[in-house]
Formats: structure tokens, sequence, C-alpha cells
């Protein structure tokens, strides 16, 4: 019986100098622009929306969802669209690059799918002969831009992201 009582009071002594650990919160970051729900699963209502890089507390895990805090309400995240990592800005990174580190990106470079073929790419569709059809659908897509809506219908449609796994509860 003194084992047994002993053994009690260890794990109950266990158990409070862990509880604060797990009641801890952590900070984590939005991968990408995601919706903040009410619920776990793509039935909740959504309460918010995180951007791309923004902080938020979490609470815990359930399932495939991290429970979180935004604006002092509690919600749900899909556990894939949150990183412990804050991701890079590149746009920022590359204007504060010393010019030495060749990281410079010319206007033509970095605007070069929002106005077509590259010069090199241009160069070789005229000597391998490529059909002006095929130039022309390459330049469509290169401008298409995919929206969210449009990428969580594609996500629904294939059963992916938080439509699979049992996340579509």
């Amino acid at each position: 019986m003194r084992r047994l009582t002993l053994a009690a009071a260890i794990v109950a002594l266990w158990a409070l100098t862990a509880l604060p650990t797990m009641a801890q919160t952590q900070t984590m970051y939005a991968r990408f622009s995601t919706p903040v729900r009410s619920g776990r699963g793509l039935s909740s209502t959504t309460i918010g929306t995180l951007q791309q890089g923004q902080a938020v507390q979490v609470d815990g895990r359930e399932d495939n969802y991290f429970r979180v805090t935004l604006n002092g309400q509690s919600g749900y995240v899909y556990y894939n669209k949150l990183d412990d990592k804050k991701p890079e800005d590149v746009a920022t990174l590359l204007a504060a690059a010393p010019a030495s580190q060749g990281l410079q990106l010319t206007e033509l470079e970095a605007g070069g799918a929002l106005r077509g073929l590259s010069p090199m790419a241009e160069d070789y569709t005229a000597s391998a002969d490529i059909p002006q059809w095929a130039k022309d659908a390459v330049e469509q897509m290169q401008a298409r831009q995919v929206t969210l809506q449009e990428m969580d219908a594609f996500q629904r449609a294939g059963h992916l992201g938080e439509y699979g796994e049992g996340g579509g509860r």
C-alpha cells in the first residue's frame, strides 16, 4: 500500500511539473494566406485569415489541426499551413543584399513572366521553328493567375490538403 501511495505521489508530482509545459503556447507563422476556422473541418465558419508570414499563437494540436488564438478568438488552422519559422520575404532579401553578392535582378529578369517569353526563350523558339500557337499558349500559362478560391476548388476536387486525410469532416 505504501508503494502504491508513493507511486501515486510521484505520478501526481510529475503531472504538476509537466502541466505548465503542456499549457504553454507557441508562436508559429502562416506559410501562405490561410483561413482560421471556428472548428476543425471545412464546414466550420471562417473567423479570420492569416496572411503569409503572420504570427499566430498555437495553443495545441488536435488531429490535423492546430488550435490557435487570433485577435483573442480561438480557432483552428490545418497543420501544414503553419511553420515554426517565419517564411523569408525574397524581395526584402534581394533589396538588402549587397550588389557584390550577385543577388540583383534586372527588371527584365524579375518581371519576365509578366511580359511573355524571356529573350533567351524567344531566340530558342525562333531557331527551333516553334509554331506561334505554342508560343501563345506558353504566354497564356505564364499570365494565368490562380485565385485562392480556384486553388481551394482544385484541392476539394482532388481530395488534397485539408480535403484529404479525413480533413473534410
